[in-house]
């Protein structure tokens, strides 16, 4: 499947593992929240214009808190198993999200709309039996420093690409000014 998405980190992968759910579980190292899912297998220009579509808008957005309060589920599909999932509580996973499918419109790219909202979640397990929500005590938090596309799973030909959050504007000063500073510091220290 060709997605763009997050990447949960393996220290929050591990703190998610140790939730207990009912079902088969995913594994920790495929943890991720989807954005945008494509269709399954891109071709190599496609990837190259999804680039383009992401990185407008990606570079110029600052990394974001996201948080799991709970476990939730989603509502059962005729032949196949409930999704239990952790939902993610974030505005600006949101605002991100409405930004990159705009963008990707503009530059014409298809991705998947089956659904009318958009629910961020980590997909944690796949289960037969009924499943009751619950709260995540603490919960889980962690920061978004960027973003990824996966090109497919295509084996040795699959692509994933990174794309780094906007950084902090670093200000730009004269060497005299930065003199200054180190003499000041010196003087009072």
């Amino acid at each position: 499947m060709a997605f763009l998405g997050i990447r949960v980190h393996p220290d929050v992968g591990r703190l998610i593992s140790n939730i207990e759910v009912p079902g088969n579980r995913e594994y920790p190292s495929s943890y991720h929240i989807t954005i945008l899912c494509f269709e399954d297998n891109w071709p190599i220009h496609k990837v190259a214009k999804g680039l383009e579509a992401a990185y407008d808008v990606v570079s110029k957005f600052e990394p974001f808190l996201v948080k799991a309060k709970k476990v939730s589920h989603f509502p059962k599909q005729d032949g196949h198993p409930t999704p239990i999932i952790a939902p993610i509580d974030s505005k600006e996973l949101k605002d991100l999200y409405k930004k990159l499918a705009k963008s990707f419109d503009a530059y014409k790219i298809e991705f998947k709309k089956t659904f009318k909202e958009y629910i961020p979640h980590i997909t944690l397990a796949y289960s037969e039996d009924e499943h009751d929500d619950f709260k995540i005590d603490p919960q889980i938090e962690f920061v978004v420093n960027d973003i990824v596309l996966f090109g497919g799973d295509d084996g040795d030909s699959r692509v994933f690409i990174t794309f780094p959050l906007k950084a902090p504007e670093r200000k730009k000063r004269s060497t005299l000014m930065n003199k200054v500073d180190l003499f000041e510091k010196l003087a009072i220290g």
